[in-house]
This record gives C-alpha cells, sequence and structure tokens, in this order.
C-alpha cells in the first residue's frame, strides 16, 4: 500500500494506491459513507460515472492500463479504475496500481500556488489525464487498423488476419464506451458542482476528438472485416463456378460414353450365339450404330443448352466486383 498526500490552504488530497481494508474503513468513517461503497471501489467492472452520496461526490475514471496483454479487448482488460472521493475541504483518491498519471497530476499541484490550487483543479487534471492517456493508444489503433486495410488485399493473406480486425474491432469499441461515460462524467461535474466549464473545456474537447476517433475506427474495421468476407466469399463462389463446370463437361461426356460402354459390353459377352458376330459386315454395323446414337445424344445435348448456356467466369467475376463496390459504400 502507498500513500501520498498534499495539504493546501482550503483542502487536502490523499492518494491511496491498493489500500488494506482497515484503510479504506479509515476513509468510509471521515467521509460519513458506507464500507461497502469503499470496498467496491476497487471493483474492476464499474465504468466511468459520478454520484451524490449527501455532501460527498464519488467520481469514478478508467485510465488506461500500464501493461495491458496484446489481445486485451475488454474496458476491464485495457484500462484500469480510479475512485475520487470528494467534500468541501478533502479529495481521497483510490486505485489498486501504481498510475504514471497520478504521479503526473501531484507533479502539476505541487507546482501550482497554494493560493490558486483548488479541489477543482485537481478534478480537472484527473481529467486532463485520463484524456491524454487514451492519445497514444489511439495513434496505434488507427496505425493497426491502416496496415490491416493494406494486408487484406495482399493476394497471400495470413490465417490471423481475421483474428486482429476482430481485436481491433473489440479495442474501438471498449475505447468508444470508456470515453463516452467520461464526457458524461465531466458533463455531470460541471452541472452538480461549482467546477467552471474552463477547467475542463479543453478536456472535453479531448475527449470527444478521441471518441470520434475510435468511432471512425470501429466503422471502418467493421466495413473491412464485411469487405474481407465477401472477397473470401467471392473467391469460394468463382472455385465453386470452375468445379460446376468440369463436373459439367464431365457429365456431358459420359451420356456419350454410357451408351457405347452398354452396346461394347453386350458385343463383348461370351455367348455362343450373338447376332451379327458371324456377319462379315458385323463390325461396321455396331460402328454405324455407335456413330447414330453419338448424333442422336448430341441433338438432345444441344437442344436442352447444356453448352451453348454456359455462363463466362468473366461476367462472374464482374458481378462480384460490383457487389463488393455495392457493400463498401
Amino acid at each position: 500500500m502507498n500513500q501520498v498526500e498534499i495539504t493546501l490552504d482550503t483542502f487536502k488530497w490523499t492518494d491511496l494506491t491498493n489500500p488494506t481494508k482497515e484503510m479504506l474503513e479509515q476513509v468510509a468513517s471521515e467521509f460519513g459513507l458506507a464500507k461497502k461503497l469503499l470496498y467496491n471501489c476497487l471493483d474492476p467492472d464499474y465504468l466511468p460515472h459520478v454520484e451524490i452520496y449527501g455532501s460527498t461526490q464519488f467520481v469514478i475514471l478508467r485510465f488506461m492500463e500500464p501493461a495491458f496483454h496484446l489481445t486485451a479487448d475488454t474496458v476491464q482488460e485495457l484500462t484500469t479504475k480510479v475512485a475520487l472521493f470528494i467534500n468541501h475541504n478533502r479529495i481521497v483518491s483510490i486505485h489498486r496500481l501504481p498510475l504514471a498519471e497520478i504521479d503526473e497530476v501531484e507533479k502539476k499541484l505541487k507546482n501550482l500556488r497554494k493560493e490558486d490550487a483548488s479541489k477543482n483543479h485537481v478534478i480537472s487534471l484527473f481529467f486532463e489525464q485520463v484524456s491524454l492517456s487514451f492519445d497514444q493508444p489511439m495513434t496505434e489503433l488507427e496505425h493497426k487498423l491502416e496496415n490491416f486495410e493494406e494486408r487484406m488485399f495482399q493476394v497471400h493473406k495470413t490465417q490471423s488476419l481475421l483474428k486482429e480486425g476482430y481485436y481491433i474491432k473489440r479495442k474501438a469499441s471498449s475505447f468508444k464506451k470508456v470515453m463516452k461515460f467520461t464526457i458524461d462524467a465531466v458533463a455531470k461535474v460541471i452541472l452538480k458542482s461549482d467546477c467552471p466549464m474552463g477547467l475542463l473545456q479543453e478536456t472535453k474537447d479531448r475527449l470527444e476528438r478521441n471518441y470520434f476517433y475510435a468511432e471512425e475506427v470501429f466503422d471502418n474495421i467493421q466495413a473491412l472485416l464485411n469487405l474481407h468476407m465477401s472477397i473470401e466469399s467471392q473467391k469460394t463462389n468463382e472455385a465453386s463456378f470452375r468445379t460446376n463446370e468440369i463436373m459439367r463437361v464431365l457429365t456431358v461426356l459420359s451420356i456419350f460414353f454410357l451408351p457405347l460402354n452398354f452396346l461394347a459390353g453386350v458385343f463383348g459377352m461370351n455367348f455362343e450365339h450373338i447376332p451379327l458376330l458371324k456377319d462379315p459386315y458385323g463390325f461396321w454395323v455396331s460402328v454405324f450404330a455407335m456413330f447414330l446414337i453419338c448424333l442422336a445424344l448430341s441433338y438432345y445435348v444441344l437442344k436442352k443448352g447444356w453448352l451453348m448456356d454456359r455462363p463466362d467466369l468473366n461476367q462472374v467475376k464482374e458481378k462480384n466486383k460490383v457487389e463488393l463496390k455495392n457493400e463498401s459504400n
């Protein structure tokens, strides 16, 4: 457990990192809050929001996790929670991990003159660090989106490409959620406290800008994933078309050979008495009969249009391209 305290003219700020149960009970007693509320403030499932308990303002913020796994894609895996308890002369911040953003708040607060520092400055510094903590992750996510788009149109794609796109989509969705709730929290702080709009305006603008980028990444990756599935479906359709054409030719050829094989099989039987067996023109009669059968089958195949109505592969490709273009638009 690590504790930092800064005492100024009108208030005192206390920062607790991974506090003990006894320390949480002490804070609950000082603020006149239920112990359960303090116990739950380290629960990783809470999203940014603002609540009022009597004279105490309870604010939940989420900062980027200091070291998250590459496959992290949920709010709980990508971000960590900071709880703020604020009354007229005291601010207590509680979190489970050491955060560079909290150190930056402490540094900036110490550089302020005591007469200029107020609890509203501390609140604005926390929101400012939240907005700044998402700048680098959003830039990296946009670069991943660009890389995904370039690789999607390569001839040889890795099997993990679709999985990577899925993670980009999930991360963008998580960032959208956190920033949307944080923007709402900023509005509630301005509405329910005496915090001047000027202190939070720049932070609010940065959060809205990052929210716009997250929404754009989410929409783009969704469109690219749909396009990727359409391209794969197009390749499957073309392969199926080629297979069907091969089977079509083989089927037509088998129509000719089945009756010919039947005649050859009949005259190849080892019976003593077979028609035309002793006839000097028997061979030519059988060949002529086969020729007539082939002519009759050719007329039947052409009449049915089994060879004349054959679709063109280029036309199929053009049709698929038009469909892909319509889906991308």
